[in-house]
């Protein structure tokens, strides 16, 4: 992929505008760790029912998104496969090791563990758009990621309709998207191609979106079912800033 070469051949100017990048900010990201771990130490403070499972899942989210920023940070000198592969192995056992720890403090600082390891994989991706664009195209796929997970969450919880329905088609999909992807890896598709492939994408993680949220409305008050939640939510949230970040750049390239 055009992408993948040139993150490989501009590893360290790429790495440098990055680190730039996040000197500046560094104030800013350490002021919203601090604020979000003092209010997941509130929450858990208070008796389990008395928090309604959504806002203990977005304060999860929260926390595992942070933490996967400072993974993209960490990440952004991978190149090759090699690492992406064992990224995603230790990913995939991460969640059955988060799975099992239950809903305490190990499981979330399991979680934040397990979110800056997907952060590292997205680190190429968002260091090479940075090097393009600025970084001003990553804020906006953020931003757009955060509205899209936003309005279907509200539809999902507010419109009392059972999206079960969706798993079959999404999974179907899902399935669709990987072996396509795993083939761009080795092929290089034209614009049009890229674009058609991540717009489905969004699609198909904005259905995802819905499942998430009505899974959360249906789901029993726990911890433990907001770790669970967290993980499913937050994978739909990362596969979407993906295709959207990827659609931006598809659609400015000529």
């Amino acid at each position: 992929m055009q992408s993948e070469k040139y993150i490989r051949s501009n590893a360290g100017h790429i790495a440098d505008y990055m680190k730039a990048d996040f000197d500046s900010i560094k104030g800013v990201v350490i002021a919203v760790f601090a604020g979000l771990l003092l209010m997941y130490a509130g929450f858990q403070a208070l008796p389990e029912e008395s928090t309604p499972l959504l806002a203990k899942v977005m304060c999860l989210l929260s926390l595992t998104i942070a933490t996967a920023g400072v993974g993209a940070y960490a990440g952004r000198r991978l190149t090759g496969l090699l690492p992406a592969i064992g990224l995603l192995i230790l990913s995939i056992i991460g969640m059955f090791i988060i799975r099992s720890a239950g809903g305490g403090f190990a499981a979330t600082g399991l979680l934040m563990g397990w979110g800056f390891i997907n952060g590292m994989m997205l680190g190429p991706l968002v260091a090479f758009a940075v090097s393009e664009e600025g970084p001003g195209i990553v804020l906006q796929a953020l931003t757009g990621t955060t509205a899209v997970m936003l309005v279907t969450g509200v539809i999902a919880m507010a419109t009392g309709i059972n999206f079960s329905f969706l798993m079959p088609l999404l999974l179907i999909a899902l399935i669709g998207l990987i072996v396509v992807g795993l083939v761009r890896i080795f092929v290089k598709f034209s614009r049009t191609v890229n674009l058609v492939y991540s717009g489905i994408g969004m699609l198909v993680f904005s259905g995802f979106f819905l499942l998430n949220f009505f899974r959360i409305s249906r789901s029993e008050n726990t911890w433990e079912r907001a770790v669970d939640s967290t993980i499913s939510l937050y994978l739909s949230f990362a596969n979407f800033f993906t295709m959207l970040l990827q659609f931006m750049l598809s659609s400015r390239r000529r």
